[in-house]
């Protein structure tokens, strides 16, 4: 029994211990943790204490969450703790925060549902070509598309949170539409990516 407590120990120790749990993943990982209470006070909205908008809450922890995105990149570059994995949970943790909390949006009926339908198709395209050329050895990182994506997601989930009403704002639905548009831009972007990086190199080998 104590030999076993001991295997479990260590292994715990390794586990805690390991190259992948540094700074930067663990700022990832919050941004992962954040999103559930954004969405919790999205859908339920409980007697309001000290006159406290639950809106500009849940708005200040979305903005929050969204800014570690930049936090966890500049401090492993700074630090040169930039690895494999950190680039794996990156976009990773972008998808667990922005498709929940546009999920509650489209509950709430605050954004259209084929908006969430081109998100939620663009970043499943985007996941698969990651996992294939991972399985190649072709890593696909950021590119400006797909940071300029996320910046206009976060741009319009952010009105749509903070903002009363601003759903029927005439320029809000502009900004939505344009986040829809750089979306589905990206998401080409990560196609024509794949077929020169991948498919192509694959046919030279034959």
């Amino acid at each position: 029994m104590s030999q076993k407590s001991d295997g479990v120990a260590s292994a715990s120790k390794a586990i805690l211990s390991g190259p992948w749990l540094n700074t930067p993943n663990l700022i990832t990982l919050l941004r992962v943790l954040l999103a559930p209470p954004v969405v919790l006070l999205l859908l339920y909205r409980p007697q309001k204490p000290y006159n406290v908008s639950y809106d500009m809450l849940a708005g200040a922890l979305f903005i929050i969450a969204a800014l570690t995105d930049k936090v966890d990149g500049y401090y492993a570059r700074k630090n040169d703790m930039v690895t494999e994995l950190g680039q794996f949970l990156d976009p990773l943790a972008d998808k667990l925060l922005i498709l929940p909390v546009m999920a509650a949006l489209c509950y709430e009926g605050l954004l259209p549902l084929w908006v969430l339908v081109v998100v939620l198709v663009r970043e499943v395209m985007v996941s698969v070509i990651r996992v294939v050329g991972a399985r190649r050895g072709v890593s696909f990182p950021a590119s400006w598309s797909g940071k300029a994506k996320m910046f206009s997601q976060v741009v319009a989930v952010s009105l749509l949170i903070i903002i009363p009403g601003s759903s029927s704002n005439l320029v809000v639905q502009i900004i939505v539409y344009l986040m829809a548009a750089i979306t589905v831009y990206s998401g080409i972007d990560y196609l024509i990516r794949s077929r020169r990086e991948i498919f192509t190199r694959d046919r030279g080998m034959i």
